[in-house]
């Protein structure tokens, strides 16, 4: 019996450090989202600070440069990573990277 545990142990973690597979979600409210986790965190404290003019020069700039890109409700996305308030979005169509995204963009509201 102590032989199976450390190697139901072993199978236990390396099951759980296999890649999770990315789940089809559908955006349901329109958001920005940015390649970059932190500016799209930057844009976010820009927002809750009332610096819409920061705001504003920031995503322009990042959309301009593809760094950042809008999502329109009803456009189908894979959910590739996520953490407690962003989820990474790519379209479903296409190897295109994930942009960090709030996750209410995919969550219905309450």
């Amino acid at each position: 019996m102590r032989l199976a545990l450390p190697a139901l142990a072993a199978l236990v973690l390396a099951a759980t450090a296999l890649p999770r597979p990315a789940r089809a979600e559908t955006i349901l409210q329109g958001r920005f989202g940015c390649h970059s986790q932190e500016v799209t965190d930057r844009l976010f404290k820009l927002v809750m600070a009332g610096d819409e003019s920061g705001f504003g020069q920031l995503l322009k700039g990042s959309l301009a440069s593809g760094e950042c890109r809008n999502w329109a409700p009803g456009e189908e996305v894979r959910l590739e990573d996520r953490t407690m308030s962003y989820g990474c979005l790519a379209p479903a169509a296409g190897q295109e990277r994930c942009y960090w995204t709030p996750l209410s963009a995919i969550e219905k509201p309450n």
